[in-house]
């Protein structure tokens, strides 16, 4: 009987550090994930040469969301790669999260050097956080974005260097990225990852 006890507390731990990590990766092969595609006039969004594509000729936001596979009460990372190609301190570019409708939402931006985080509510824009950020201007910058809820927090991060953590609730599970500005933003990949039970 100790033996078959001792085996269960050597076991058990094993086990439980083995739980299953649900991981889906969107490489706009196809649209797996649903994003909104479309095409106007001074304004797109849609797959192209294995990139979702966002082209804005105007003044205004160009936006595309999809509903990520998550449960939104439990932890999850969500890690989006970014090719720029006109990374510079004019315009922002990012990710929106918390996305209710279009006049609803949440939005973690970056451009050269800094960040903000707004809060869109019935269509008034409100800045809630801002500070500096490592992330040089330039042509064809890579940047990658992460997105990590930890209990009731969210944290991002920047090229793996965290920018802010905030008490934040994911109440609905549709996220997406924007560009500002007469610019284009190429996503190379979004990436889910979750525990499938915690």
């Amino acid at each position: 009987m100790k033996r078959v006890f001792f085996l269960l507390c050597v076991l058990f731990p094993l086990w439980a550090g083995a739980q299953e990590k649900r991981v889906i990766t969107e490489t706009f092969d196809n649209n797996l994930f649903r994003w909104d595609e479309f095409y106007e006039k001074d304004c797109s969004a849609g797959i192209e040469d294995g990139y979702f594509v966002l082209k804005n000729q105007k003044n205004g936001t160009v936006c595309s969301v999809a509903e990520m596979p998550i449960f939104s009460e439990r932890n999850f990372k969500l890690t989006f790669k970014f090719l720029v190609p006109k990374l510079n301190d004019k315009y922002y570019f990012g990710v929106v999260f918390n996305y209710e409708d279009n006049e609803n939402y949440e939005c973690f931006m970056l451009m050269e050097k800094k960040f903000q985080c707004v809060n869109v509510k019935e269509g008034v824009v409100r800045v809630n956080r801002r500070g500096p950020v490592i992330l040089k201007g330039g042509k064809d910058r890579q940047v990658e974005v992460l997105v990590e809820k930890k209990g009731g927090k969210l944290v991002f991060s920047v090229d793996n260097m965290e920018a802010i953590t905030m008490a934040r609730n994911v109440k609905f599970t549709t996220f997406g990225f924007f560009v500002e500005g007469d610019n284009v933003l190429k996503v190379d990949e979004v990436m889910v990852e979750q525990m499938e039970s915690e």
